[in-house]
């Protein structure tokens, strides 16, 4: 199925399939990950049947964040399949901050830093909810001043009951409430070099001296790729990158395709790269067997040959045509 505006804009847009060179490419591209996704399934299944004997709650959490990790190489996969290497990086930057926090979780004091990170999203609509609804709160004087108090009073209601029900999870658990208190002394520390300011806490700051990501980065020793890398894929995810649509040459300046499938092997390169942290990283908690390693050894070996075929096709997409010669040098 074409999409209408792909028939109205096509001097605008790059069809893949108009391109049999770059359609081969990108299927191979999907191959690769579909190879790691399938594994990340396998591990998948592993925890939830129980069969890891590791605790029960820190199963649960890693497991979502395995299922977080499928999702975004699927959804790198679904892009890719059309050529939308760029916004693909948006879906990268948050599977690297996925398996960075991941492995931060799994590093030390496992069950801890799990506990502080399943509950910081909670923590967040409740101190929404507290400014929200606060007397001197925007949004509370603009729905009153309009006649919607219902609306107010609804939402109130429902505020109230997640707070409730927030309270009831933090005494659930002995280790929620060690999170909960260190949380606190945490916001009262930072408060007290701070007054005026409204002060913000990540989660990863209840369990280590991390404050911003480059820390995190930092705490599982991956700080040197925060520059380069997660430095970098912030200029699609902030908009800072749409003057680079354009290319100037001795003929002047003309547009770029969008769906432009230059330059895709960078963004495919790290998603494969941290990916394999992230299945390592699981094969040690896992404690894998030395049969278990075997075979983990031999699929990586499969997965680096195609892999590395793949930055070669990618690389040899010149422009969204492809000469003659590139298309000569892509390996089907």
């Amino acid at each position: 199925m074409v999409d209408d505006y792909l028939r109205t804009f096509k001097g605008m847009f790059f069809n893949v399939e108009e391109s049999e060179p770059v359609k081969c490419a990108i299927n191979q591209v999907g191959a690769v990950l579909s190879s790691i996704i399938t594994r990340y399934g396998e591990i998948e299944n592993e925890i939830s049947y129980g069969t890891s004997g590791q605790d029960d709650f820190v199963n649960m959490v890693i497991c979502l964040f395995v299922r977080k990790i499928m999702e975004q190489l699927d959804a790198i996969n679904v892009l890719y399949s059309v050529g939308l290497f760029t916004q693909a990086q948006i879906i990268l930057r948050s599977l690297i901050e996925n398996i960075i926090s991941m492995k931060f979780i799994l590093k030390e004091d496992t069950k801890k830093r799990a506990a502080a990170y399943s509950l910081e999203h909670h923590y967040q609509e409740i101190e929404l909810g507290d400014e929200l609804f606060s007397e001197n709160s925007n949004y509370r004087n603009m729905l009153l001043e309009n006649g919607r108090e219902n609306q107010f009073n609804d939402g109130y209601k429902q505020y109230k009951k997640k707070k409730a029900a927030f309270e009831r999870i933090i005494k659930s658990k002995e280790v929620f409430q060690q999170v909960d208190n260190d949380r606190k002394a945490k916001l009262k520390q930072k408060q007290g070099h701070n007054k005026k300011k409204k002060i913000y806490i990540q989660w990863y700051e209840v369990c280590s001296n991390a404050s911003s990501f480059y820390g995190l980065m930092k705490e599982v020793g991956y700080e040197q790729y925060y520059r380069g890398i997660y430095g970098g894929l912030s200029y699609e995810t902030h908009a800072l990158n749409s003057t680079m649509d354009k290319s100037v040459d001795e003929n002047g300046i003309s547009l770029k395709y969008i769906r432009n499938p230059v330059g895709g092997s960078s963004t495919f390169s790290l998603a494969c790269t941290f990916s394999m942290v992230g299945l390592v990283t699981l094969s040690e908690y896992l404690n894998d067997g030395e049969e278990e390693k075997q075979e983990f050894r031999e699929f990586f070996r499969v997965f680096q040959e195609n892999r590395d075929i793949v930055i070669h096709n990618l690389d040899m997409i010149k422009d969204a045509q492809s000469s003659k010669e590139d298309q000569e040098n892509i390996e089907l």
